[in-house]
């Protein structure tokens, strides 16, 4: 069983986590990173007048097992004689009357080498039926939990939270304050700092946090306005070590030639994520699939939506998703979801280039990979369909792969196709181009270049551009002319001429499932698409 805890700081944390206790939960595994947080979190827990009486400990195969709150606790962690191995520790537990028992770094004794030990497994599931009836609690805590089909029914997972903007500003006095009491430290941080440094700060782990503040404070010999970009960089590195996330820039809108619909449906994106439209009882838009022929800036759009709704663009790389784990049961499914947790906790967009290929494999994961490959898309699936604070903007180029499940609606708010542009937005397109490398538009003959160029998709459009850009600067570097732009137009095959059949399969597929065009902002139809 799956559970997310949601909420909006520790105390609403420490309420869940209660609530799971007193519903005698008998295991529950927490996927965490920030081990000496939740040791925090559970303490917070022990403390709760229903669970004093319990006593809190806390085993690891190095230390053995230790009551660290609780009755008969004193200045100093009391160890329990004999329970350092992995089987030892459940005896123990076996004969408590009551309880708080957190396992760190448990799961990989159940699953050692991705294989499972039958004869641990079997002992925790004794266990978790003859503590059903008593006030006690296993809680397995670790970066992620072996998904075991013995132990489905007595387990149950839940990621802990990265800090919230409530919890990394409380982080942030904290360390401000340490480094104020330091005479070299000089503290520049008024309202407008200290705003920037909790969002630059969000995403990362408690510990994360303290050094890169730290990091920020030795640097610049103290905190202010010039730490956020260290701060920043230093959370892109996080993000990058990550293994399947990329952080990438946004790109301004005017980058974007045509497709003025796809625009307008990305700034009503931006208006359902206000304060003012929740108020109101509008929901957020969960996000966008484009589908659309190669070359028409599916992938630059994913980064000018990054601009208009002001968020942050991470990419999620299923490739890396799917490698990272290395054979391990549940490390791929794991790692997704520390990435959406990321994502999450930073309010971004997400994007899923070329989705089709990533959630592919479905059918065939029981024989060729145990599930591994389903656990992980279903993961995904779930959280796109639950999930309230992320915008998703995916890319597909061969739709025909998608099942329709993965693409309805509470998946995606729309699916969008981008055919290839008119002559309106190849004009538009071409001057775009020429404005990004300092020419001026209206020095050309746009209309005639539209005309030239039908067929052509927005990169090969783009290709035209740069390769006149060349030949000029070969011949004298002279000045740019329409000539020669229309002599590079003319040397290009587009991509709609030699793949016919598969562009106009794609436009059949648009026209059935009523995807939104890109231009008109109707359902696709056959009108407007090139005849060949």
């Amino acid at each position: 069983m799956q559970q997310t805890l949601t909420g909006s700081d520790l105390n609403h944390i420490v309420r869940e986590l209660d609530i799971l206790i007193r519903a005698r939960y008998p295991l529950i595994a927490v996927n965490t990173f920030e081990e000496v947080r939740f040791q925090r979190v559970m303490t917070a827990v022990a403390q709760l007048e229903r669970h004093r009486a319990k006593g809190l400990y806390v085993w690891s195969r190095t230390c053995g097992l230790r009551q660290i709150a609780g009755p008969g606790t004193g200045p100093s962690e009391r160890p329990v004689p004999d329970t350092e191995d992995p089987f030892s520790v459940l005896d123990h537990i076996a004969e408590a009357d009551e309880g708080l028992y957190v396992l760190c770094d448990y799961g990989p004794y159940l699953a050692p080498f991705g294989q499972e030990e039958p004869q641990l497994v079997r002992c925790l599931r004794e266990l978790a039926w003859s503590i059903k009836s008593r006030p006690v609690s296993i809680l397995f805590a670790g970066a992620g939990f072996p998904e075991l089909p013995a132990l489905q029914k007595e387990v149950t997972i839940v990621d802990l939270p990265l800090p919230d903007e409530r919890e990394v500003t409380k982080l942030l006095e904290i360390q401000l304050e340490r480094l104020a009491e330091n005479p070299d430290v000089q503290l520049l941080v008024d309202a407008r700092t200290r705003e920037q440094l909790v969002q630059a700060l969000l995403g990362l782990t408690e510990s994360e946090v303290e050094n890169a503040l730290a990091k920020a404070a030795i640097s610049h010999r103290g905190i202010g306005p010039d730490a956020v970009p260290l701060i920043l960089d230093e959370k892109r590195n996080v993000i990058r070590q990550s293994g399947s996330l990329t952080y990438s820039h946004p790109e301004p809108v005017d980058h974007l030639g045509g497709y003025a619909n796809l625009r307008r449906l990305l700034q009503e994106a931006a208006v359902t994520f206000t304060p003012a439209a929740r108020e109101y009882g509008v929901e957020p838009m969960k996000g966008i699939l484009l589908v659309g022929l190669p070359g028409t800036g599916k992938d630059l759009t994913k980064k000018i939506a990054s601009s208009i709704l002001g968020r942050p663009l991470l990419d999620l790389d299923f490739g890396a998703v799917m490698g990272e784990g290395g054979g391990v049961i549940g490390s791929a499914a794991m790692s997704i979801r520390r990435a959406l947790a990321i994502a999450t906790t930073l309010k971004a967009v997400l994007g899923l280039s070329e989705f089709e290929k990533g959630v592919g494999g479905l059918q065939s994961s029981a024989r060729s990979d145990a599930g591994e490959t389903a656990r992980t898309i279903g993961a995904l699936l779930n959280w796109m369909a639950e999930q309230q604070e992320v915008f998703v903007f995916a890319t597909a180029n061969d739709v025909r792969q998608l099942a329709p499940e993965q693409i309805r609606q509470g998946r995606f708010s729309q699916v969008v196709f981008v055919d290839l542009p008119t002559p309106e937005d190849r004009a538009d397109i071409f001057r775009v181009h020429l404005t990004k490398r300092g020419r001026d538009p209206e020095a050309f003959d746009l209309e005639d270049l539209a005309q030239t160029s039908e067929g052509f998709s927005g990169a090969e459009i783009e290709a035209a551009v740069k390769g006149s850009l060349l030949d000029a600067f070969i011949d004298g570097r002279r000045e740019l002319t329409t000539a020669d732009i229309l002599a590079r137009v003319r040397g290009i095959r587009p991509t709609s001429e030699v793949k016919r059949e598969e562009i106009e399969e794609l436009r059949r597929w648009a026209r059935e499932h009523l995807a939104i065009d890109a231009v008109r902002g109707q359902p696709a139809s056959s009108e407007r698409y090139i005849e060949f």
